[in-house]
């Protein structure tokens, strides 16, 4: 959504992302997300202009995602057998 309202309307990316990151995670009652601020998770995507294609991904303030790649699995991923599929383009 964020890219579409960017690329093909014309809209900044500073004033598109409030809407999809700060509004949606009030709706659903996500206190510690939505901005970055002392005290909330430390969630964070980056996104180069040129592209708008993730570039890395910190989740609680941890690398998650970088160069197009998964970089860090919490432990508790790695036990048991539950199958965990991600999709996307």
């Amino acid at each position: 959504m964020t890219r579409a309202f960017v690329a093909e309307h014309g809209f900044s990316l500073e004033g598109v992302s409030p809407l999809a990151i700060a509004n949606t995670a009030r709706v659903l009652m996500l206190d510690r997300k939505g901005r970055l601020e002392r005290g909330r998770a430390a969630d964070a995507m980056i996104l180069p202009r040129d592209t708008l294609e993730i570039a890395h991904v910190f989740a609680c303030g941890k690398q998650v995602f970088r160069a197009g790649e998964l970089f860090f699995t919490e432990k508790f991923l790695t036990h048991g057998d539950r199958r965990i599929s991600l999709y996307g383009g």
